[in-house]
């Protein structure tokens, strides 16, 4: 279904339909991470922002919880989950027009990132910074701040 979602719509299940048989898997297993996603991606598709940001927290959270991001070195683990969480509300606080929410969820992002000198994620984290500066007009000093640091790191 995710695929589906992904690649085309109209073959993956209505969203009521396909909400209905992720509640019931949740049902039966809350930590199932990947249904937390596809929740997820369904409360994208029909422009639910509560459900969609609740859906998001949740597969983070059983991501970190289950155990599949266990190794806490630079790239693996919990930080690497941390930030892509941050990064990923920021990028739904921005499609839903939260643009001061987005922004704190990217500051988070860039802060974690930078920690974890995760350079792949600094550059998603500038893409979405010029995102955001053509939505608001008070943005400008940290996409600057940014782009600094980005020449500092060496990153294109």
């Amino acid at each position: 279904q995710a695929s589906l979602l992904k690649n085309d719509e109209t073959k993956a299940l209505a969203p009521a339909s396909l909400q209905k048989e992720l509640n019931n898997l949740l049902k039966f297993n809350p930590d199932f991470a990947e249904a937390h996603y596809l929740s997820y991606l369904n409360s994208l598709r029909v422009q639910d922002v509560f459900s969609s940001t609740h859906s998001l927290l949740h597969y983070f959270d059983r991501l970190i919880l289950t155990g599949a991001e266990s190794k806490s070195n630079g790239d693996e683990g919990y930080g690497r989950s941390l930030r892509y969480a941050a990064l990923n509300l920021a990028a739904l606080h921005c499609r839903f027009g939260h643009y001061q929410q987005a922004e704190l969820a990217l500051q988070e992002a860039i802060r974690i990132a930078q920690e974890s000198n995760d350079h792949v994620c600094l550059q998603h984290c500038l893409s979405w910074l010029y995102i955001l500066e053509q939505k608001m007009s008070d943005s400008c000093v940290l996409l600057e701040h940014s782009v600094n640091k980005s020449l500092h790191f060496g990153l294109p």
